[in-house]
């Protein structure tokens, strides 16, 4: 299902309209049909698209695809909205300088739901596996709600490349590799 142009056809994303079914609460008459509800869902996330939103897509070199998958991701990786604006500032340093994304919100997109993604776990042969594979995944790995959007639109102004969340879904930033395996050792 792709009523708008923006919702690319690519033969390695799971399922087309993931990411453009904006979460939100709906009235449903009972008799709707499947396409009622996708037309429903894809409409109201169009809508929430501005013009501006658009503009500052393209501002940073984004298409909607784009945005809606790098936000998909940061979505699932936070826990709290603050840190929405940092991990998309983390995710788009990652992609300037050539290295993989490493998320382990893919892995789980994957493999299903799991508390820590083992290393045997990143090794699953799929285009989704961004610790594999560089760039963005071919497509969103779930629906991203407006703060998520407008995080990967804004993202904060900082130098992590770093990032690791412990059993609260709380996250913890660092500069450097060997920062981060200090945190990881603390909080996991």
């Amino acid at each position: 299902y792709a009523p708008y142009p923006y919702i690319e056809e690519n033969q390695d994303t799971n399922f087309r309209a993931e990411g453009f079914l904006f979460p939100d609460t709906y009235e449903i008459a009972t008799d709707a049909t499947e396409d009622d509800i996708l037309e429903l869902m894809t409409s109201d996330f169009d809508s929430r698209l501005t013009p501006e939103m658009r503009s500052r897509a393209q501002e940073l070199g984004l298409s909607i695809y784009e945005l809606v998958t790098m936000a998909s991701l940061v979505e699932k990786e936070s826990f709290h909205a603050e840190d929405m604006p940092i991990i998309a500032q983390v995710f788009f340093k990652r992609l300037k300088i050539s290295m993989p994304l490493q998320s382990d919100t893919t892995i789980t997109y994957l493999i299903g739901a799991k508390d820590d993604v083992s290393i045997d776990d990143t090794k699953v042969d799929s285009p989704y596996n961004t610790y594999q594979n560089y760039g963005l995944p071919p497509g969103p790995i779930a629906n991203p709600g407006m703060q998520a959007i407008e995080a990967v639109l804004h993202p904060a102004d900082t130098d992590y490349l770093y990032f690791v969340a412990d059993h609260d879904g709380n996250n913890f930033y660092s500069n450097t590799y060997e920062e981060h395996l200090a945190i990881v050792d603390q909080v996991r």
